[in-house]
């Protein structure tokens, strides 16, 4: 199976300091967190990749890519 990854190419941006947050579960809980980060105020769903599917069966990931100030 092939599949290709989500790119976000940032580094024409002023700021560098990038944070990923990949999220790997079942689909059930991949999504569920996902939405607790959306209900805390962090990140909107549509920012999150696609699921993606891992090696392993029932199981999917999704990325968050976020710029974060660290001054």
């Amino acid at each position: 199976m092939t599949f290709e990854q989500p790119f976000l190419d940032l580094r024409d941006k002023a700021n560098p300091d990038i944070l990923r947050i990949i999220a790997v579960g079942t689909p059930a809980v991949v999504e569920n967190y996902v939405m607790v980060q959306y209900q805390i105020g962090y990140a909107e769903p549509f920012e999150w990749s696609k699921p993606l599917p891992t090696v392993n069966p029932g199981e999917v990931m999704r990325i968050l890519t976020k710029r974060v100030s660290i001054s």
